[in-house]
């Protein structure tokens, strides 16, 4: 072989370089920080330049040590990461640094049980993303897919992302004709025989998390006949045969039947910003259903669970597994806004007795998992209003009420609840929007009740549609009574005078503690319990029904 005295050399880099525009970057080291625009970067370094400055600057810069970078732009912020100094140059536009971030594989959820079974082989699910740093448009093939992220595959030389960037518009496209949008980031690269990408989902609006749930659910690999169309008849059906409506709750809706036909079949079909349901049916026919509602700003109330058996076969768990494995990566994300869940059910059920009142019971931590007893009793209203005696006040609720009612809960019970409400912060207009966007009606009120200085008792009037929970808990008042000799007249007519707007002739009242109703003679219809948990703890409560039911949830 001969070679030629002169021949040209070529060097290729092992990762190519891709121009940035517009990203802003923040270097911090001990006492150190610059800021400057970033040049260019590969998927394992950056290039930094700090315009107008001098290698002085960096004096105070040790290279030996790990520093941290942030990339940003005007609205986003896509990086936030541990580096290293790779090196560094002066030019006539200032100093140009590289640095190459740590490639350390984290998991974003460290405290995963259970994982939703990921989707494989899907042939016209696709990743379609704004990349943060280059704003192009790219699309790649999902590998796999849950409803907590998914995988991407990648030529090596043309990979474009870098585990910790932060995605902000990512859009989940299936066939061309479902659009799902989120914001991702990525958590780990592994070079295989191509490079793979895993991106952990950050957020989404839960109307896109509903779609990508639906989605994943009617890819045939479940046994289980899970069906979101409900026919009114069959769930009316349900909730007789199952003994839900027994004949006092009867007695109270009988006039709404035709309200609650109207209502559900808008809920369950229009409206996933404020409800989701599962119903597990066979023919036609309903044999287990369980619903959520966002009943309060940051809480989701679990409601109208009901089953009867199939074939002699129990089948209420199958809906609430379903409930689980649906929430379980739903609280993740901030939009949702489930800080806590709720759950009202009457003492005395072998089924809610094992599930929430054993769960309560065991953690033996109010501020985990509360429960707060409230007497119940469907109050029907006079038509001539009686006005308060001499020395009775009624007004809103001021900050030293708020804070009273708080010290006198705090020591009855030191539950979740008047988190739940969230009076201090009076944050309802905006699920007040919520629900008005859907077509229905939200709202709660607290409300003082004096006499002279002293605080006696505090009403929360609480108001939405007719039927929108079949025992009216949304729809009535909460009555904290502080003076354990408050006169029931007086009271009465407390209640009366706010209720003067409501057009129903019963609402049900529901009074706290339970020994000022049993002291009065107040003649309680029923007592209900307030089931709270805390959403930080939800691993604990799933890990407790998964052993006291022998429960697989993955």
């Amino acid at each position: 072989m001969q070679l030629p005295e002169l021949s040209p050399v070529t060097s290729k880099r092992k990762s190519p370089r891709f121009q940035c525009n517009n990203i802003k970057a923040e270097l911090f080291q001990n006492g150190f920080h610059t800021t400057g625009e970033v040049v260019d970067f590969s998927p394992r370094a950056f290039r930094v330049r700090i315009q107008g400055a001098s290698s002085a600057l960096f004096y105070r810069f040790d290279k030996e040590l790990p520093a941290t970078i942030r990339l940003y732009d005007d609205n986003d912020v896509f990086y936030i990461g541990n580096c290293r100094h790779m090196y560094q140059q002066q030019s006539d536009l200032g100093v140009e640094i590289v640095v190459r971030p740590y490639q350390i594989q984290k998991k974003r959820n460290k405290d995963k049980i259970i994982r939703n079974p990921r989707k494989q082989g899907l042939p016209a699910i696709s990743a379609i993303f704004e990349h943060p740093l280059m704003n192009k448009t790219f699309q790649r093939k999902i590998a796999d897919i849950s409803t907590s992220g998914f995988s991407i595959r990648d030529k090596a030389d043309a990979a474009v992302l870098v585990p910790g960037m932060i995605i902000p518009n990512m859009t989940i496209t299936y066939a061309g004709l479902l659009k799902i949008h989120c914001k991702t980031q990525v958590v780990y690269r592994k070079d295989e025989s191509s490079t793979r990408f895993g991106l952990a989902i950050m957020d989404m609006g839960i109307e896109d998390y509903n779609k990508l749930n639906q989605l994943l659910n009617n890819i045939p690999d479940n046994e289980e006949d899970m069906i979101n169309e409900v026919d009114p008849d069959e769930l009316w059906d349900l909730l007789f045969d199952s003994n839900f409506i027994y004949p006092a709750k009867y007695k109270h809706i009988q006039a709404f039947r035709e309200d609650f036909r109207i209502t559900y079949k808008k809920l369950y079909n229009e409206c996933p910003a404020i409800a989701k349901h599962f119903t597990y049916q066979k023919d036609g026919r309903i044999y287990s259903h369980i619903s959520l509602l966002r009943a309060y700003e940051r809480a989701w109330m679990v409601h109208h669970h009901a089953a009867r058996a199939r074939d002699g076969v129990p089948t209420g768990l199958i809906v609430l597994k379903q409930m689980i494995s649906y929430l379980y990566d739903l609280r993740r994300l901030p939009s949702a806004m489930l800080d806590y869940f709720i759950c009202y059910f009457r003492p005395g059920n072998k089924f809610t007795d094992r599930i929430y009142t054993g769960f309560a019971r065991q953690k033996l931590n109010p501020q985990v998992c509360s429960l707060d007893r409230f007497a119940y009793i469907s109050h029907r209203a006079n038509d001539v209003k009686s006005g308060l005696p001499e020395g009775w006040t009624l007004g809103e609720c001021s900050k030293s009420d708020l804070w009273e009612l708080e010290q006198f809960y705090m020591h009855h019970s030191g539950g979740l609840l008047l988190d739940v409400l969230d009076v201090k912060n009076n944050p309802q207009p905006a699920l007040e929007q919520v629900y008005a966007r859907q077509g229905f009606y939200r709202k709660w009120k607290a409300m003082a009740l004096h006499f002279s200085e002293d605080l006696k008792a505090v009403i929360i009037k609480e108001e939405s549609d007719v039927a929108i929970n079949l025992s009216d808990l949304l729809n009535g008042f909460k009555i904290f009574v502080m003076d354990p000799d408050l006169s029931v007249n007086v009271l009465l007519a407390a209640v009366e005078n706010i209720a003067r707007a409501k057009s129903t002739e019963t609402y049900p009242l529901m009074i706290y503690p339970i020994q000022y109703a049993e002291n009065k003679n107040l003649g309680s219809d029923e007592n209900y319990m307030m089931w709270i948990l805390n959403a930080r703890h939800a691993n604990e409560f799933i890990e407790y029904i998964m052993k006291r039911f022998r429960m697989i949830l993955n």
